[in-house]
């Protein structure tokens, strides 16, 4: 593709797999414009599919909004233009036609000509970062907040408190002094969050506080302590996912 493709506005075309029930199920409409400009803007517009069987009790006990549709415009971070540049001039020509399991994803250009990714479920994954981007960024959901206790290789012990961002696609936190730092790379982010919740949360063992300093320790962002070994468990079959998560620990913060 060239930047030509994008050059005047697009949509892309954005619908839950089939298999995905009411109240979760919605359709979602991105409209880019200026898409290669120095401030590229996009606005979205999103409906919830068949949610009239449900009360508003019912979609706040299930942590949803109460709203049917939302909608939101503003201007793309440098981060996100590039992310989805990257990925939309990947699109190949011709129609979505996806399994019960996949959602619809489509493009169409000005010309009324259509692009489609060639990994449904790899390019899912990046809308819906991208959708919790603009939540956050609306101010419909904060940032995920994340606290890490582990030690390096010396033994000696640390703790790190912060907010991942989805809009900046940074994670900005502090080690209880004043000084406030950001690591940027998304890519070992999203690794170590990835391998953070495959873990086992036992809530009913966790903590407010966090007393021991000398303890492997994960905040997942629910307000709550876990601590390995007690309300944090090993994933099924993986011994070694307590010495893999400390090694994810020290290469993203050490």
């Amino acid at each position: 593709m060239t930047n030509n493709l994008f050059g005047q506005e697009f949509q892309l075309f954005y619908e839950s797999p089939i298999n995905i029930p009411a109240p979760y199920h919605f359709e979602a409409v991105f409209t880019f414009s200026n898409f290669y400009e120095v401030n590229p803007s996009v606005k979205i517009v999103i409906q919830y599919i068949d949610r009239e069987d449900f009360s508003k009790e019912e979609l706040l006990d299930e942590g949803l909004s109460v709203d049917n549709s939302f909608e939101w415009t503003g201007s793309l971070p440098v981060a996100w233009q590039n992310r989805l540049k990257n990925s939309f001039e990947k699109y190949k020509s011709g129609s979505c036609n996806p399994k019960d399991a996949e959602p619809f994803i489509t493009i169409e250009l000005k010309d009324t000509s259509t692009r489609v990714p060639r990994f449904l479920a790899f390019e899912e994954n990046l809308i819906q970062e991208f959708l919790q981007a603009i939540f956050e960024n609306a101010g419909k959901e904060l940032p995920l907040f994340l606290g890490f206790q582990f030690k390096d290789i010396q033994g000696n012990w640390y703790k790190f408190e912060g907010e991942l961002s989805f809009f900046d696609l940074n994670f900005t936190y502090t080690n209880g002094n004043t000084d406030i730092q950001t690591i940027s790379d998304w890519e070992t982010l999203q690794d170590l969050i990835k391998w953070v919740f495959i873990a086992e949360f036992q809530s009913d063992k966790s903590v407010d506080e966090l007393k021991s300093n000398q303890s492997l320790a994960i905040y997942p962002g629910d307000g709550r302590w876990y601590i390995a070994g007690d309300s944090l468990r090993k994933p099924s079959g993986n011994n070694h996912y307590f010495n893999e998560l400390e090694d994810k620990l020290r290469l993203l913060f050490l």
